[in-house]
């Protein structure tokens, strides 16, 4: 029995014995510090972040992702939230007895919120007020849509307002392929059909006519090599972080079809999967199958995926789940 649980814990747990020795040290040290703080307020948030920014910053490429998943079961994801706030906030006595939601703070640490907004939510903090996710998430989205109103463009050039890159990580069980999908109905599809639900193109893509945020969307999609995600509306995709390697998100002003073509041919290459869980341009479709990309996309306006599947010109049919 003892043999059976040493061997399931060499399994199972982080393998520190390729570490250096001064390294390893110091590494189980801080995560022995991590699982301490992981009551998460808001000053053992930002300490956690902290050791998890010292340890990344040990670790050689690829086992830093290999001892999160180890020691806590996390996703990188997961490890930038806290990371993100020590490095949003430089002081630990920032959050001293501050009334502020774990989820808010997050939220305030995220690359993409200005540091005067920062400031701002943390002082009404300090004052005693109450800060919720829900009204940062609609601050937020306050300061953007006003940012965008009064700003004008530098250059014609579009702006990539985000790009992460992500290390691509095992696919799940949930994961179905295409060939467990079944068709209703060997007749292709016109235009003037489309409805909510499931169509395959051209015997190779997937296009979801439906809310891409939902699980009837996330569940069937594997891991690809990009995401690109075009949106004026709220952010609710965060799943597509861990199913692509690369995620880049803009404004659909900004769109342009030659920097869509650009982008495909800049972050994957033919054969791969992309991502596009909206369609604000019903070119996108012919674009990518033009560029030989296998595609997994959809929109939860009808009219947006007619116009895309038409655009295309692909075979289309109906796929029941």
């Amino acid at each position: 029995m003892g043999n059976s649980q040493k061997r399931l814990n060499l399994v199972t747990g982080f393998d520190y014995e390729i570490l250096e020795s001064q390294e390893r040290i110091v590494v189980q040290q801080r995560t022995g510090e991590i699982r301490e703080r992981l009551q998460r307020s808001a000053q053992d948030i930002w300490e956690i972040g902290q050791k998890l920014a010292d340890v990344r910053s040990r670790l050689k490429h690829g086992q830093f992702d290999t001892w999160l998943k180890a020691e806590f079961g996390w996703s990188r994801r997961t490890a930038y939230n806290f990371v993100n706030v020590y490095e949003a906030f430089p002081e630990r006595a920032n959050f001293a007895q501050i009334n502020i939601a774990t989820s808010a703070l997050y939220l305030l640490a995220a690359p993409s919120t200005s540091q005067e907004l920062r400031d701002e939510v943390l002082q009404r903090a300090k004052e005693g007020e109450p800060v919720t996710y829900k009204e940062i998430r609609q601050v937020i989205k306050e300061e953007k849509s006003h940012t965008l109103a009064v700003e004008k463009p530098a250059s014609p050039k579009p702006e990539i307002v985000a790009l992460k890159p992500k290390a691509l990580v095992e696919a799940g069980n949930s994961v179905v392929e295409v060939t467990a999908l079944e068709i209703s109905s060997p007749a292709v599809a016109t235009p003037s059909e489309v409805k909510p639900g499931w169509y395959m193109l051209e015997k190779q893509h997937l296009l979801f006519c439906g809310d891409t945020a939902s699980p009837k969307f996330v569940e069937r999609i594997p891991q690809v090599a990009l995401a690109i995600a075009i949106t004026g509306d709220d952010w609710d995709h965060d799943w597509l972080i861990e199913r692509s390697k690369t995620v880049i998100i803009f404004p659909e002003s900004n769109l342009k079809e030659q920097m869509l073509s650009n982008l495909l041919s800049m972050f994957s290459t033919p054969g791969e999967a992309v991502i596009f869980p909206w369609l604000p341009d019903s070119a996108m479709l012919a674009i990518a199958h033009q560029l030989e990309r296998k595609i997994f996309a959809g929109d939860p306006n009808p009219e947006k995926c007619r116009k895309a599947i038409a655009h295309s010109q692909l075979l289309v049919e109906r796929l029941e789940l």
